[in-house]
């Protein structure tokens, strides 16, 4: 009587968990900023810096794992034959490859264009941090890291507009433009999602940072500064009819 031995299938760990950011809505914080900036003041120096900011993005989500194993104290010593240290170890192969990548984006940033360029990405850093440690403990999702993610994401245009050779005060008139289109919008989804789970929800505040964002970039459009505006009328139109639909879907929450 022959027996035959059942092996137990494989646990494999899948790469796109580990390598790129589950949520949606970060790819648009993130793609914005870069895009406007690239948009508005191509340079090659930019580009530098774009690609640098977005291995840090991408950077977020294996970090995230090797922190969490680390604050549990779950990161399990070799030999390497469970999924969770298969699991560790290759999110701190991606880190090192984000992590070089980022590095030589930014040092590559700096030398066409400048120590200038990187002043709005030292701002990012304390929101970065305080999304980071929300994140790590599984509260991305409170207001603190919402807010604090597309602030940082936002000053990325700055950046990439300094080292096209912008002004400052031109190069963070874009950024104060994504963040009056980022905030409404978080406090908008926020507002949706407490809808949907039949818990109290704040419309008038969705609504009301909607109009506040509209008036801020309007202002920025007119021209407050010295009497001259800061951003083209485009992205006024642009921007308006955004926060004017978003105002409009807000009332139904």
């Amino acid at each position: 009587m022959s027996s035959k031995i059942v092996s137990k299938p494989k646990s494999k760990v899948r790469l796109r968990t580990i390598a790129l950011p589950a949520e949606h809505g970060s790819w648009g914080f993130v793609l914005e900023p870069i895009c406007l900036g690239l948009g508005v003041a191509p340079s090659w120096a930019g580009l530098c810096l774009a690609i640098g900011v977005f291995a840090l993005f991408l950077l977020r989500r294996p970090l995230k794992i090797i922190l969490t194993d680390w604050q549990n104290h779950t990161t399990p010593p070799p030999p390497l034959k469970r999924r969770g240290a298969m699991r560790t170890v290759i999110a701190k192969r991606f880190v090192m490859g984000y992590g070089l990548i980022a590095v030589l984006g930014l040092i590559s940033g700096v030398w066409l264009a400048g120590w200038e360029s990187l002043y709005p990405l030292l701002i990012a850093v304390p929101f970065s941090m305080i999304f980071i440690a929300y994140d790590v403990k599984n509260k991305s999702r409170t207001w603190q890291a919402e807010f604090a993610g597309p602030t940082a994401f936002s000053l990325a245009a700055a950046s990439i507009a300094l080292a096209g050779g912008w002004a400052y005060n031109v190069s963070f008139a874009l950024t104060g433009a994504l963040f009056a289109r980022a905030i409404p919008s978080v406090l908008y989804i926020r507002a949706r999602i407490r809808l949907d789970k039949n818990k109290p929800h704040n419309k008038l505040l969705a609504i009301g940072m909607h109009v506040v964002g509209l008036i801020f970039v309007a202002v920025l459009t007119v021209g407050a500064y010295n009497h001259k505006p800061l951003l083209p009328t485009l992205a006024e139109v642009g921007l308006g009819i955004f926060l004017v639909l978003m105002m409009i879907i807000s009332t139904r929450l």
